[in-house]
Formats: structure tokens, sequence, C-alpha cells
């Protein structure tokens, strides 16, 4: 079955007799089961469906992790703008919930004897369904709906009819799971093979990224010199350390230095050293990093920075082997290997005399060409759920993740910082989020959001593709706004509420699709 973009729509239907009701839930769960083997997805559906069929006000998903951890993976909404606190439901019903093979009914949290100075007290919770997730004897986590409102709003016909939902629900669950952990399992295993090769560090799907890799491999194990050329933030610096921890000078000094951080003298004192009194301030002899670097590597940044005067200096090292420092005639050998990066074109820096062509040949013995975020883009959701769980974890957030629109987003965005642009984005999100909460679209960085509104005006693109997407955002704004009350929508978008009804149905939007 090919897997599904969008949520399943559930429509409003008129008043069909309760047996009827039933079937026809039963039935857009089979439609929703056989469609989306992706576990995302699938849960946001399976919740939006009982939510629906039982009237209820939310509903919670919450899974088992493989340490036997409640976390909760979906959360839900009957009213599309309203945030649903994860922390706010009645856990103590939850954990009972899990214990009985048949769940929990409450008509009255509050008043029910079972969960007295529980959870469901202290957030005026009245009434509640939660049915175990159990496929083949094996307890997978728990469906949790409940009302807020109305004391006995859900029936003994509502638990019967839901314990025959999660019936169903679970096996696909499980199904899901299996599928998501083989991805997993194979993303580990290529990640695995970097480490065997000695590059731990580094997070790739990208068969370029393997490609540079098996190149990196071979480069190591020479002290030839080596040019890495990528636009800012591709990780330069990352494949140097690699070649240099692969090296036989591993055990040596790895020292790195951007040329471009720094004016022209204090570049050159920082890269030879000086002597005692060589100029005014210099109290003590300092080594220069050539000389700290001995037996190991030098990764020189944003080499196309360099100033003529500092470029023949560092030609006359690589030459000679030997170094002088500022205000000593002593020459002092050095074994260094050179790395150098840059995001530049030094041939047509050399064409326009800004670098030297004789030290551009030094340093391209070898060529490693890193290719930016947007070309390797099968990486982004893997290198976002990375650095998600690394800052989450640095901040005390558990069980970070994302709704399947934010890593579309993501991965259609072209990210001129590239990695260190995703990286600083998923930092800010570990700060913006709670605990088990969901990376939705709406939290993404505002030129995120606008590119992904742009995208249909790119080069190419029908003028009607770039007047859709404009007049749909338009139009979920609005509907957001007036909570879904279409006569105020209509009238703030300036259209008829007939009008108005029209563009819900051409664009497939559903209440219940409601950003979190």
């Amino acid at each position: 079955m090919t897997e599904k973009d969008e949520r399943t729509p559930l429509p409003e239907e008129p008043q069909i007799p309760v047996a009827h009701q039933d079937l026809e839930t039963l039935y857009r769960l089979a439609y929703v089961v056989h469609s989306y083997t992706d576990l995302q997805p699938l849960l946001e559906n399976l919740v939006d469906l009982a939510i629906q069929h039982l009237n209820a006000e939310r509903g919670v998903i919450f899974l088992l992790n493989p340490q036997g951890e409640l976390y909760p993976t979906v959360a839900r909404s009957l009213y599309p703008d309203e945030l649903v606190d994860v922390q706010r439901v009645a856990l103590s019903v939850v954990h009972a919930s899990m214990k009985s093979q048949e769940g929990i009914l409450s008509a009255n949290a509050q008043s029910d004897p079972r969960f007295q100075s529980e959870s469901a007290i202290h957030y005026n919770i009245l009434s509640v369904i939660c049915m175990p997730l159990n496929f083949a004897g094996t307890l997978l986590g728990a469906l949790y709906v409940d009302h807020g409102k109305r004391p006995g709003a859900f029936t003994e016909r509502d638990h019967k009819f839901l314990k025959s939902f999660v019936d169903l629900a679970s096996s696909a669950i499980k199904s899901a799971q299996e599928k998501e952990s083989y991805r997993l399992e194979n993303t580990y295993l290529r990640q695995m093979a970097s480490a065997d090769q000695g590059f731990p560090e580094i997070i790739s799907n990208s068969p370029k990224i393997i490609s540079i890799l098996e190149t990196v491999e071979l480069v190591a194990a020479s002290n030839v010199s080596v040019l890495i050329m990528g636009e800012s933030g591709t990780g330069k610096e990352l494949i140097a350390r690699a070649i240099h921890f692969k090296s036989s000078r591993r055990d040596k000094k790895f020292v790195a230095q951007n040329c471009a951080s720094l004016p022209e003298s204090l570049l050159e004192s920082e890269l030879f050293g000086y002597k005692k009194g060589a100029y005014t301030g210099a109290s003590h002899d300092k080594p220069g990093l050539f000389e700290v670097a001995d037996g190991g590597t030098l990764f020189l940044d944003e080499i196309g920075d360099l100033s003529l005067s500092s470029q023949a200096k560092i030609l006359r090292a690589l030459q000679e082997g030997e170094i002088r420092r500022i205000g000593d005639n002593k020459p002092r050998k050095v074994d260094v290997r050179i790395l150098s990066a840059t995001n530049k074109d030094l041939q047509d820096q050399i064409q326009k005399g800004l670098f030297r062509e004789d030290l551009f040949y030094r340093l391209n013995v070898v060529t490693v060409k890193l290719p930016p975020l947007r070309d390797r883009k099968e990486d982004i959701g893997l290198l976002a759920r990375h650095f998600l769980n690394f800052y989450g974890t640095r901040m005390g957030r558990r069980h970070l993740g994302f709704e399947k629109e934010a890593v579309d987003m993501l991965s259609a965005y072209a990210w001129p910082g590239n990695v260190r642009q995703l990286k600083n984005e998923m930092e800010r999100l570990a700060i913006l989020l709670g605990d088990g909460e969901m990376v939705a679209p709406q939290h993404l960085s505002e030129v995120i959001q606008q590119a992904a509104l742009l995208a249909a005006t790119h080069t190419g693109a029908k003028l009607k593709d770039s007047l859709d997407a404009i007049q749909k955002k338009m139009l979920v704004e609005a509907l957001q706004k007036y909570r879904w009350n279409k006569t105020r929508a209509a009238e703030d978008l300036g259209i008829t509420r007939r009008g108005l009804i029209k563009m819900i149905e051409r664009f497939d939007l559903d209440r219940r699709k409601r950003p979190r």
C-alpha cells in the first residue's frame, strides 16, 4: 500500500444509529491501519479517530520504550487550536489500565475511589477511558481519552467498542514499530561501519559522505597534504580530525587555527611564535602552532583568507621543514602534516593574484570536496534527530521527536549555514520543548516556515501552485483564529461562508489536523 503523506480526513458525519457508527469507525480504522505503515502518522490517525468516535476532548497514546519507561508519543485535541499538555492527564488511570486486560472506564475520575488524591483530581478531569495496547501478550502502551467538562461522557458500550478498536490498532502499531526499528538498525549499522573505520563522530547515510570517508581512509595512511573544500558549516574540521585520528600521528597533537579570525600580524605570531623582546609586550619566548603541532597535524581553516605575506612564510615552512620565530634568526625544525580548508575557489583566487599558485599545489596534493547539506537531503532528518536528542539530553528533556510535516519542512529547506545551522536550530528547539513534545511546523524558525511557504514560487513553478500555497495558509490562519467558526473566518477573509466551505473541501482541511 502506498504511504500517505497526510492524515486520513475525518469529516463530520450526519446522525447515524450507534451500531452503524461503530461499524463506520471500524471501517475507517481498517483503512488507516492498511494505509499507514510509518509509526508517527499511524498514531496520529488512530488518536483522531478515537476522539471523533467517542466525542472526547483529548486523546494521548503512551508507548513503552525499550527500557520499559512509559512516555507520551502522540497527544491530540478535538479543538484544532488547543495545545495538549501531556503532563495534565490522569496518569494514575493510565498505569491502572496497563495492569488490566479490560482497561479503565471512569464516569467521574474526581469522585472515583480508585483515583483519589491523584492527578485526575488535580487537573479537574471528569470522564476517562484508557485501554492497554497489547499485541500477542506483549504490552506496547495505552490509549487514553478524556473529557474535562462532562461527567459520564463515556458509556460501557464505548468501553467495549474501544477494546475492539485497540485490538486491531495494536497489531498495526507493533508492525510500524518493527519497521521503524529495522530502519534505525540499518542506520545504526551504517554509522557503526563508519565508526569501525575510525569516524564515530560522522553521522551520515549519504553515498557522497560514505565515498568521502573511503577517500579519508586512504589518505590518512600517508603524510600528504589534503585540501578540504566546502561551504561554511559543512564539517571541514570534522573531516580533518578524522584524517588525523586515523593516521600514524594520532598520538600526537591536532592543532587547528582559523586563518580568517586574526589580523595578519597576530596570525603570524600565532603560527610561528616569537622571541622575547621581539616587540613591545613580548615579555617571554612563545612557541607557535607549528612547534606545538610538531610530530602531529596542523589544520589551517579558511586558508584562502591568508595574506600573500603569510602565504610566503607558510610555503617556506613547508618547503624547508623549519620555521623561525618572530625576532629570532635561529631556524627550528618541525615535522608537521598540513591539512587545510577553504570555502573559496582558490583557482579563481590565483587568477586574481590573491593566492600563490606554488602554495596551492603544496596544499592540494589531495582534494576532498564536501557537499552542502542541501545536496545530502537523506541526512537532514537523521542529523536533526541526532542533534535534538543530544541537546535534549543535555537539557534534561526526554523523548523529544518530530511530526512528519516538520521533518518534511526541514528536508525541503536549503540550509545556507549547512550542518552548523541545523545544529543551532535543534539546540533552540530543545530549549523550547518540554518532555515528550513533538516538533511541529510552527516550532521551526520563521525563516524555515517562510521558505516552505514560498517554495512553490521557485523558478519553474506554476503561478497557480504559488497562489494555492498562499491561499491555503491564509485560510488555515483564519480558521484557527476563530476556532473554526466558518462564518467569522469567512468575514475575516472577505469571502462568503459558502466560498469558505468550498476552499476547505478543495484543500482537504480537517479541524482535527491541528498544529501543536
